[in-house]
């Protein structure tokens, strides 16, 4: 069985430190975990932007940081979006995404954090969130982390690949964790 989970909230309110809690305690349980994280990055106290995490590998790499910080061909720009964007980051992202995917297995998860504006326009992390989305079709978990305004989005990416799909806020964590063992447990 296969199932999506979509974990939604708006800017701050834990879809991230939800995803990440989860990896931890399916880790702990001897649960394949892939997929990339995007915690933010402080500087004097001062939020700058978003890394990516390799959840296989624990590297990090740089994704978006304010656009005054950046400038050169590695960075790109996306409207009035007051981030930057980082070619070799987003080049990474979706390798790990579609690593990741190929490897999904019917007691895996991968997670894909976050499904956002530039995805919802094809760009940023999207091939590699298509790519997880496809693999569902042969079964396993993935957890997306998007804005709630974009869970309809993230919904008809997954439709018609897996066999269900969730939705959660991060405040609801035990029942997400449920979810996640319903869904692994089923391949046991």
């Amino acid at each position: 069985m296969s199932c999506a989970i979509i974990v939604h909230g708006t800017i701050s309110s834990g879809k991230t430190r939800a995803c990440l809690e989860l990896s931890e305690r399916a880790r702990a349980k001897g649960i394949p975990v892939g997929g990339i994280l995007s915690p933010r990055v402080y500087q004097d106290e001062e939020l700058v932007g978003y890394d990516g995490v390799d959840l296989a590998s624990g590297n990090t790499f740089p994704l978006a940081r304010l656009r005054a910080m950046v400038d050169g061909p590695d960075w790109f720009v996306y409207g009035s979006l007051i981030y930057a964007f980082s070619v070799p980051g987003f080049e990474c992202a979706n390798n790990i995404l579609i690593r990741s995917a190929e490897t999904l297995s019917l007691s895996s998860v991968i997670f894909v954090d976050e499904f956002g504006r530039l995805e919802k326009e094809g760009f940023g992390i999207y091939s590699g969130a298509s790519r997880v989305a496809e693999k569902l079709r042969s079964g396993g978990v993935a957890v997306f982390a998007c804005r709630t305004d974009l869970v309809d989005v993230v919904e008809a990416l997954t439709r018609g690949k897996a066999q269900a799909i969730f939705r959660f806020e991060p405040d609801n964590l035990e029942a997400l964790w449920c979810t996640v063992l319903k869904y692994i447990g089923s391949a046991e």
